[in-house]
């Protein structure tokens, strides 16, 4: 065998050297990538979404408008509301009420955060209470403006059917066992976290676990969106406002009626949102706007669209 001389030696330690060194820089670059890259998800990560159905960045307190924070399943009746209001008031136009929906709790944070609301219709009474207490509502202004009924949905057939109202427990077991479905089914909800009427669904729903134990449970984001579950047929069954049952979207749905002694009850409250920055004109259209709701035109629509009112 043929000796290696020095200057081979020399030769092969040289290119040993720079293929470690070539190995070593792609190395280095590689690493310098997945850091770019992990900066690059945190930076994503950061962007946190709006908690609210819609996107408020683009919101800006101006002195003509309020905003009017709507919890989902009222949404449709304010809008008809609105609507009453502006024929009453010929000089108030629409672009000056703005509404947003969106869960109650998700509205509820977004007012905590600095959203330039001025009115809150919520879906239940502790957190218009909890942002009177924590000095972002006027306590003078709270206001319970309807209670809210729950209704059971379903694709209309022949096979499933039910009472106009159901008021006892054993005719809604009765019903929730009977149910025929071609698979096991799905029963959409609100999400008990944020939406009231998630957590009185959720509640019903507790108090007959082993008959509901055959329904695999969905939690939309609010209200809304369980019913649009049921429209996509994403869904078997929802459990929803009576407002939405009686929507003109529902046409190829059915419906019963869930008696109020069966769930928690939904006691609606608005309160009036604490601004600083808020005009003379903007504070005129929001009174305005405020006594309406008391008013027994606003009060025949609330009931028209299947909400209670109490009287008192």
């Amino acid at each position: 065998m043929k000796r290696a001389t020095p200057y081979s030696l020399v030769f092969l330690w040289l290119k040993k050297t720079s293929l470690i060194a070539f190995l070593s820089a792609l190395i280095l670059c590689a690493n310098l990538l997945h850091s770019a890259e992990l900066h690059s998800e945190e930076k994503i990560a950061d962007k946190t979404e709006p908690l609210s159905d819609n996107h408020l960045s683009n919101i800006q307190p101006t002195k003509d408008i309020i905003y009017l924070a709507v919890a989902a399943n009222f949404k449709s009746t304010l809008q008809q509301l609105v609507e009453a209001f502006l024929l009453q008031q010929p000089n108030v136009n629409s672009y000056q009420l703005k509404i947003i929906s969106g869960s109650t709790g998700a509205l509820y944070a977004q007012i905590t955060q600095g959203a330039p609301f001025d009115i809150f219709f919520a879906a239940d009474t502790a957190r218009p209470k909890l942002l009177i207490k924590n000095f972002y509502a006027e306590k003078a202004t709270l206001y319970n403006y309807a209670y809210g009924q729950l209704a059971l949905a379903f694709q209309s057939n022949k096979k499933n059917t039910c009472d106009q109202t159901i008021n006892r427990e054993s005719t809604l077991i009765e019903f929730i066992n009977d149910f025929q479905s071609p698979s096991k089914p799905t029963l959409a909800i609100a999400n008990p976290a944020t939406a009231p009427y998630g957590l009185s669904a959720n509640t019903l729903i507790s108090t007959s676990q082993e008959n509901f134990s055959r329904y695999r449970i969905v939690k939309g984001k609010n209200v809304l969106h369980a019913q649009q579950l049921l429209l996509n047929s994403n869904a078997d069954l929802a459990i929803i406002s009576a407002a939405q049952a009686q929507h003109s979207a529902m046409k190829n749905i059915s419906y019963c009626l869930l008696n109020p002694s069966l769930y928690p009850a939904i006691e609606q409250a608005m309160v009036v949102i604490a601004q600083d920055k808020r005009t003379a004109s903007q504070q005129q259209l929001l009174n305005e706007f405020f006594s309406f709701i008391k008013q027994e035109k606003a009060k025949s629509i609330i009931t028209l669209n299947g909400y209670l009112i109490n009287d008192n």
